[in-house]
């Protein structure tokens, strides 16, 4: 479900950010819906680590700590992602 939201930003940001978008071929709010997603998964510091997979599904891909551990919070970000990596794709 998306949500609507309605934000202030100085215009020089705004121009900034839309000729980036073009530059990426895809939409202003997708732009900064993926970039505040980035911000948010990394926000405690951590990234989650990806290990090689055979195929580009990334449905069964988990996120380890710095012990080869599952991480089951930075996991559940790290589907969030790929759930909206897929739906922009359009899949």
């Amino acid at each position: 479900m998306k949500t609507q939201v309605a934000l202030r930003l100085e215009d020089s940001i705004v121009e900034s950010a839309r000729r980036e978008a073009e530059r990426q071929n895809r939409s202003l709010a997708n732009l900064v819906e993926t970039a505040l997603c980035e911000i948010l998964v990394s926000a405690n510091g951590e990234v989650p680590v990806l290990s090689l997979l055979d195929h580009d599904d990334l449905a069964g891909a988990v996120a380890v700590d710095d012990n080869g551990d599952v991480d089951d919070q930075e996991t559940g970000r790290l589907q969030h992602l790929v759930a909206i990596a897929r739906e922009e794709r359009g899949g």
